[in-house]
C-alpha cells in the first residue's frame, strides 16, 4: 500500500510544524505486522542494512537459552532464505568464560561482528581467517565496540582504546602498538549493549566518539586517537544535557546539525520522564519546551502511563515514545512529543498499537526504530510491526493555501506529482544534502538511476513559492 503526502503551500508562514500520522505498512508481513513463530525469547539485538533486517533473541529449543536464533527478514518481512539456513541459524549465547549473553555489535552485507570478537558468514559459520581462528581478542572491562567508516574496530576499555584491522590484527600502528591511553575513565553503561553501541557511542567529526557515562553522569566527545577529551565541548568538556533537575540518560539520538535529543529518568524518582536537547557546542539548548526540559506527562485523556525506556525521533522536531497504561494486561500506546511538548498522532494524543502484555515491568518490554521512511516496533519476544510515516507541515499562522502538491510515497522509478499550478523547477537531495537531480517543468520525474533510500524534494513554482518534502524510493 502507498500513502499520498499532501503538502499545503501557503502564505505568511511565521512557523511550522509536522502533523505525524502513522499507517500499518500492508507490504511488510501481514497488515504491517511480522511474527518470527514460536521458541523464541527476549530480544537481544537488531540491525538494519539497506532494505534487510536483522533480529537476535533467545533460543527456546536449547536449554539454560544458552543458544541465541540470528535471522535475517527482506524488505517485506520475509525471510532471507540466503541467510543461514532458511532465513536464520543458531550461536551460542556465552562467552568469555561467564553467563554474559553474546550480541551482534556490527552488521555487514556478508558477516556478522559479535561483541564476543567473533566473525560469523552468513552460512552461520565461523570465518577461520579473521584473528585468531575466527575471533579477535576481548579485554578485561571491555566497554563497547565500534567499527569505523575506514572499516578498522575500535575497542574500549575503561582506560584504554584499542584499533584492530577489518582482519582481525591488532594494528600495530595505532597508538604504542596498537592501542591509546586516556585521560578519561570510563565505566559501565548499566543498558543493553545494542541500545549504547549505537547511540551511546556515535563517531562524531575528528577522530572522536561521543561517550555517556551514566555512574558518573559525563557526556564527554573523546579523541580515540589522542586518547583525549574535547575540554572545549560545553564547560571543562562535559556537555549539559539537565537544566538542573537530576537525571540519567537512558537513550539519546544525534541529529543531523549534530545536536542531541536526551531521553531521561529523574534520578530520585525513575518513574518520572523527562526530555531535553544538547546543543553541537555542548551546550543546553534552553529553548526547547519549559527552559530546556519537555516533561512527560504522567497522564494523559484520563489514562495513566508507563514509559518505554527507548524512543524515536521522526524528524528534527518529532519524537515517539512507547508507553503502557496501568491495566493489566497493559495496553501499549505511542505518544509524540514536539519541542514544545505533548503533540499528536493521527490527530490523537495517543495511539493506540492494538499490542498488550502482562509484563509488570514495561521497560524491555519494546524497542523502536525509525528507518527509510518507516516506524519498526520490535515487540518481546517475536512480533515486528512497521508503521509507514507520512508528515503533514502546518502553519501556526497559516492565512491562504494556494496550492496543493500530492505524491505516492513510497515511489519507485517514477516520481508523478499532482498539482494544479505551474512547476518551475524539482530538485532532489539525498539524505547528505547531495542534490542527486534537478528536473525544469516536469510533474514526471524519472527515478530509476536513484539509489533506494530517503529523498528530500524542493518543488519551486512559477510564482516563485517553495514545497519542500521528504520521499522514499522503494
Amino acid at each position: 500500500m502507498k500513502k499520498i503526502i499532501t503538502a499545503i503551500l501557503a502564505c505568511n508562514l511565521a512557523y511550522s510544524y509536522a502533523q505525524i500520522n502513522l499507517t500499518p505498512d500492508s507490504n511488510f508481513g501481514n497488515n504491517g505486522t511480522v511474527d518470527l513463530g514460536p521458541n523464541l525469547s527476549r530480544i537481544l539485538s537488531y540491525r538494519f542494512l539497506n532494505d534487510k533486517i536483522m533480529i537476535q533473541n533467545y533460543d527456546l529449543t536449547n536449554p539454560n537459552l544458552t543458544y541465541s536464533r540470528i535471522s535475517m527478514l527482506n524488505n517485506d518481512g520475509s525471510l532471507y532464505t540466503n541467510f543461514g539456513a532458511g532465513g536464520s541459524f543458531l550461536l551460542p549465547t556465552s562467552y568469555n568464560g561467564n553467563n554474559d549473553a553474546d550480541f551482534v555489535h556490527h552488521l555487514n552485507s556478508s558477516y556478522i561482528l559479535m561483541i564476543s570478537g567473533r566473525k560469523y558468514l552468513y552460512n552461520g559459520s565461523l570465518d577461520q581467517t579473521y584473528g585468531n581462528n575466527g575471533q579477535t581478542q576481548v579485554y578485561p572491562e571491555e566497554i563497547y565496540r565500534k567499527v569505523l567508516p575506514n572499516g578498522k574496530l575500535l575497542i574500549r576499555t575503561i582506560n584504554d582504546f584499542y584499533q584492530y584491522t577489518s582482519t582481525g590484527n591488532l594494528d600495530t600502528t595505532f597508538g604504542n602498538n596498537g592501542s591509546v591511553s586516556t585521560n578519561n575513565l570510563l565505566t559501565n553503561y548499566n543498558y543493553p549493549i545494542f541500545n549504547y553501541q549505537d547511540n551511546f557511542v556515535p563517531l562524531s567529526s575528528g577522530n572522536s566518539v561521543l561517550e555517556y557515562d551514566s555512574n558518573y553522569g559525563r557526556l564527554r566527545k573523546m579523541n580515540y586517537v589522542s586518547g583525549n577529551y574535547d575540554a572545549s565541548f560545553s564547560v571543562d568538556g562535559n556537555a549539559q544535557y539537565t537544566n538542573g533537575t537530576s537525571g540519567t540518560i537512558m537513550k539519546f539520538h544525534v541529529l543531523s546539525d549534530h545536536s542531541l535529543i536526551n531521553y531521561l529518568f529523574d534520578s530520585n524518582n525513575p518513574n518520572s520522564k523527562f526530555l531535553t536537547k544538547t546543543l553541537s557546542t555542548g551546550m543546553l539548548d534552553s529553548a526547547l519546551g519549559n527552559n530546556g526540559k519537555i516533561d512527560l506527562p504522567g497522564n494523559v485523556n484520563g489514562v495513566s502511563l508507563l514509559y518505554n525506556q527507548d524512543f524515536a525521533v521522526v524528524n528534527e522536531t518529532n519524537y515517539i515514545v512507547p508507553v503502557f497504561d496501568d491495566s493489566y494486561p497493559k495496553k501499549m500506546y505511542l505518544a509524540n512529543f514536539n519541542n514544545n511538548g505533548l503533540s499528536t498522532i493521527n490527530s490523537q494524543n495517543l495511539l493506540d498499537t492494538g499490542i498488550t502484555t502482562a509484563m509488570v515491568n514495561p521497560d524491555d518490554k519494546v524497542f523502536i526504530s525509525v528507518k527509510n521512511g518507516y516506524l519498526y516496533l520490535f515487540v518481546n519476544p517475536t512480533i515486528i510491526k512497521r508503521y509507514l510515516i507520512s508528515e503533514n507541515v502546518l502553519s501556526a499562522n497559516e492565512t491562504k493555501a494556494d496550492a496543493q502538491l500530492s505524491f505516492a510515497n513510497p515511489f519507485k522509478n517514477e516520481l508523478n506529482l499532482i498539482t494544479d499550478v505551474r512547476i518551475k523547477s524539482v530538485e532532489m537531495y539525498d539524505e547528505s544534502g547531495r542534490m542527486v537531480l534537478k528536473k525544469n517543468t516536469k510533474k514526471n520525474i524519472d527515478t530509476s538511476d536513484l539509489e533506494k533510500g530517503i529523498y528530500f524534494i524542493k518543488v519551486t513554482t512559477e510564482s516563485n513559492q517553495v514545497i519542500s518534502k521528504k520521499g522514499i524510493k522503494n
